[in-house]
């Protein structure tokens, strides 16, 4: 095993069993309803915004096959959702508003979506007071260090659809999805695993004009880079898309100074009490993959 292979490894072993870096990596907004049933989202964006974001985004953001997350559009995020672009002081801040303008760019109003692992389900809540029809499937058992308040966050969306599963779950949900998404999910999803939930999320889409979007968070330099990089080509395979439009992506976002990296400072939270040398920094980005059902 090589150094980084086990500086990974050891790495993974004390983030799980550290209180500090689970709280941090599955922080609770710990909204409520706002008064009169609104989802718990109202909080992040508020409906005038929101009305306007639709207006600014609807139909015009598109999507090539796989790209990655930039400053130049955290900071368009920042200037017209500022709640959503500072919900976590992370990378999921730039991950959430991507997927949004992602959705309404692409994915008519009104569709049915499904979100992967949401944890706490910003994104789901806003795009349902848009007005699309959104099932969130997501265990909420802590896995991947994600949230355990299951019943805090179904009361606080009361217009989510939740199926309390891992992906794909055993319960029904249809097969007539126009868009199944994830943020900041599928790199957690075990290798031996991603194949299956990959090809069941392509099942669960819209013949003709489903489309699958994801934010996948990359290890581009670090502990768990080969890792991340076999995982991050599996789960391309697994959209449809080759391997010259990732490596193009690739290739891209490491010269480009508008590549969006993940912070020291949000590093230094996620390290929480741990010493520095079993959690080193690393060179994380968002690669962001859009593909259709036939691709």
């Amino acid at each position: 095993m090589s150094k980084l292979k086990e500086q990974a490894a050891r790495a993974r072993a004390v983030a799980r069993s550290s209180p500090a870096v689970r709280k941090a990596a599955s922080k609770v907004l710990g909204r409520v309803p706002p008064p009169g049933g609104e989802n718990a989202s109202a909080w992040t964006i508020k409906d005038t915004p929101l009305r306007t974001l639709v207006d600014r985004y609807q139909g015009s953001f598109p999507l090539p096959a796989a790209s990655y997350g930039t400053v130049e559009d955290f900071a368009d995020s920042a200037d017209n959702m500022p709640g959503l672009a500072g919900a976590n002081f992370d990378m999921k801040d730039l991950q959430r508003c991507w997927m949004l303008k992602a959705i309404l760019g692409n994915v008519p109003v009104g569709s049915r979506l499904l979100e992967i692992g949401a944890g706490e389900p910003l994104v789901a809540g806003a795009l349902s007071r848009i007005g699309y029809d959104v099932t969130v499937v997501d265990a909420y058992d802590g896995s991947g260090n994600g949230p355990k308040e299951f019943e805090t966050f179904r009361t606080a969306y009361p217009d989510l659809a939740f199926v309390r599963e891992h992906f794909p779950p055993q319960t029904p949900v249809g097969d007539d999805f126009a868009a199944i998404y994830s943020i900041s999910v599928l790199e957690h999803v075990p290798l031996d695993v991603i194949d299956s939930v990959m090809g069941r999320s392509r099942e669960l889409l819209a013949k003709e004009r489903g489309v699958s979007i994801h934010a996948v968070d990359h290890v581009l330099a670090g502990w768990g880079a080969e890792e991340h990089l076999e995982k991050l080509r599996r789960i391309a395979t697994g959209m449809g898309l080759g391997d010259a439009q990732l490596d193009a992506a690739l290739a891209e976002l490491e010269d480009d100074p508008e590549t969006y990296f993940v912070s020291a400072e949000s590093h230094n939270r996620w390290r929480g009490a741990l010493p520095y040398d079993q959690y080193r920094m690393r060179r994380i980005v968002s690669v962001n993959l859009f593909s259709g059902a036939t691709s």
